[in-house]
């Protein structure tokens, strides 16, 4: 079974969407032509989506500095920053209606600050939003891979850069209406309190929902040939491709395959992207073009 992982296809990632990644309208259109070419060869297709609120906490509005200020976009925000007030986190988030937790304590695990909830008036706990901060961009930290970037608001849910370019979905409802298949959407990003550049797991994982997702790897194992691609290179395709490589059998480190003509990098992380690429060939991973990939 070969499957192809749609990663974060999506309009606000695109040319005149909030956070663009140079190229990527070309990269879809390349993406377009190879699901038309080879839909009766791809047998499945899961696509990823970016689903964000604006109170999220890489994005400007979550924070403010003492004047009231909002962070500019890409300004980075570490653990001192946080710990020194130069920003400060609102504390009026709250989950919605549906949802009880912003965090569970058993997911988050051991090592929970003492200082990470307070009793209010009325007995009930509360999360103190400035030490979970502390706590959330020490854990970042702590992995090595990167400190809390503030993004432009990005992929709302339920608005229209949330939704994939139009080619590409045009292109999915072709290939289903021609195999019989139906497309498999993955939603990612909705907790207000961590980050999901994974599709299969968020960078620190504050409940069971953002935890890693042994459900879909296990069903992406089921392929002879799994394909990758999207937005961005550096981020989103880059760490799905990682957790994916990470938990899969070494003999079998052939079926994976990256698409490189087919995501783009966010300016500034070039370095990034050329790191990821050389560390999927060295572990085996088949890093294709569409010219170069036969199915």
């Amino acid at each position: 079974m070969t499957t192809l992982l749609l990663i974060d296809c999506q309009k606000d990632f695109h040319p005149g969407g909030s956070l663009a990644v140079p190229n990527a309208d070309s990269d879809a259109e390349r993406i377009t032509q190879f699901i038309h070419q080879n839909a009766t060869s791809i047998h499945r297709i899961v696509a990823t989506m970016d689903s964000h609120h604006p109170l999220h906490i890489a994005h400007p509005s979550f924070w403010s500095d003492g004047q009231g200020n909002l962070p500019e976009p890409f300004t980075v925000i570490s653990m001192e920053d946080v710990v020194e007030g130069r920003w400060i986190p609102r504390e009026d988030v709250k989950p919605s209606a549906r949802e009880s937790l912003l965090i569970e304590d058993d997911i988050l695990g051991s090592g929970i600050p003492s200082e990470l909830y307070s009793i209010d008036e009325t007995g009930n706990r509360q999360l103190n939003m400035k030490q979970w901060c502390i706590e959330y961009t020490r854990r970042l930290e702590a992995k090595g891979k990167f400190s809390l970037m503030i993004w432009p608001e990005h992929c709302l849910v339920g608005t229209e850069g949330q939704t994939v370019v139009r080619s590409i979905c045009d292109a999915m409802m072709e290939w289903s209406r021609k195999t019989g298949g139906s497309v498999e959407w993955v939603n990612k990003g909705q907790n207000l309190l961590t980050e999901n550049y994974s599709a299969l797991c968020a960078e620190v994982p504050v409940t069971k929902g953002t935890s890693f997702d042994y459900e879909l790897l296990e069903s992406l194992k089921t392929s002879d040939k799994l394909i990758m691609c999207g937005q961005a290179l550096s981020h989103c395709v880059q760490y799905t491709v990682r957790d994916i490589a990470d938990h899969w059998p070494n003999e079998e480190m052939g079926k994976l395959v990256v698409l490189k003509d087919c995501a783009s990098t966010i300016p500034g992380f070039e370095d990034a992207s050329d790191k990821f690429l050389s560390d999927m060939v060295s572990v085996g991973v088949n890093v294709e073009t569409t010219e170069t990939l036969t199915l």
